[in-house]
């Protein structure tokens, strides 16, 4: 074998092993979104792979207690860095060294590299998607890292979904702009209507996981993202959320955030709906977290304890077969969407 087919076998084989990776790690570090991603198929679903974990990266680096605010800023701005070429990315490994955490996140981060050898093997015009995109959630992620150096304290509302766009809006944009790469029959037209609504589908989904995990949240990551101008309405404080004395003014001021929440709902349902019918696997995609969403704030809606640290507000597994088999027949039909939201939830 001369050396030029030999190199090249290597590059096949380096590629194998990186996607192989990626697919296994996916279920580690999330078990919905791996359902949603498994569904797609060919490019959609790498590129959407790839997005994932990218962003997960830098949510671990974000998320890390045993890092200053120095180094999270230093690894956030590294992992920009990445994008410009490989090599970076190889340096990029050794941050796992300095990370305390989940081990699976710890991994991914280790092993980066083999996601960003996906990343430089997508067409042109992904690469400039997730570069978009990602980046902006991570300069997001540092201009809140900065702002709060001793634990994230929102203050306003306004605020918090400046919060959630950099976090997650950022996500729905970079689903609808690969919609519009991969989507048969997402025209112009279409990705307009899925555009204007792009980031609060994204939106809806972090505020549900900020309010099944308030107390978590507090109490483990030192972060509390309920607005303080909120919780002063009702005579609470960030430093008082989870005193039992003020239990039902802090339920009362989380209220809010929950009608916030189904107003998003809402307006993400009519994202998906203006998916056509032909994209199935992407409509299930975006349906299937859709679904365990609200199936989570009916859950904390009608639960006492979601400011109680040793409570866990979950969606069981037989709820989740249920909701997976629901999400197929909706991926049809925009006729079975409203309907499984009033009977099911």
């Amino acid at each position: 074998m001369n050396t030029r087919k030999s190199n090249d076998l290597q590059i096949e084989l380096n590629y194998a092993e990186s996607l192989n990776y990626c697919l296994n790690i996916l279920p580690n570090v999330s078990r919905s979104f791996a359902i949603g991603i498994q569904f797609l198929s060919g490019e959609l679903r790498k590129s959407v792979l790839v997005g994932y974990l990218l962003c997960r990266i830098i949510d671990t680096v974000e998320d890390d207690l045993s890092l200053s605010i120095l180094q999270k800023e230093h690894y956030l701005k590294k992992f920009i860095d990445c994008f410009k070429s490989f090599e970076e990315c190889t340096a990029y490994t050794k941050i796992a060294e300095n990370l305390s955490g989940d081990k699976n996140h710890i991994q991914l981060v280790a092993n980066s590299h083999k996601v960003f050898h996906l990343y430089f093997s997508l067409s042109q015009t992904t690469q400039l998607t997730l570069t978009r995109w990602v980046c902006e959630m991570a300069k997001g992620m540092i201009s809140f890292i900065k702002r709060y150096p001793n634990g994230i304290r929102l203050a306003t509302l306004d605020e918090y979904k400046e919060y959630c766009y950099y976090v997650a809006g950022t996500v729905g944009h970079l689903l609808t702009d690969l919609w519009k790469e991969y989507g048969s029959r997402v025209s112009i037209n279409v990705f307009n209507k899925l555009q204007s609504n792009a980031s609060v589908f994204g939106e809806a989904l972090q505020t549900v996981n900020i309010l099944k995990d308030i107390a978590w949240d507090a109490k483990q990551e030192n972060s509390i993202y309920i607005p303080s101008d909120i919780l002063k309405k009702y005579g609470v404080s960030h430093e008082a959320i989870l005193n039992e004395n003020l239990k039902i003014e802090s339920q009362n001021a989380v209220r809010e955030i929950l009608n916030l929440a189904y107003n998003d709902i809402d307006i993400a349902i009519n994202y998906l709906k203006n998916i056509p019918a032909f994209n199935f696997r992407i409509r299930f995609f975006c349906i299937f977290p859709l679904f365990l969403a609200i199936a989570t704030l009916k859950k904390i809606e009608n639960s006492e304890n979601i400011l109680t640290p040793e409570k866990v507000i979950k969606v069981s597994r037989s709820e989740v077969k249920k909701i997976k088999i629901y999400s197929i027949l909706c991926a049809l039909s925009n006729f079975f969407i409203d309907r499984s939201v009033k009977k099911i939830f």
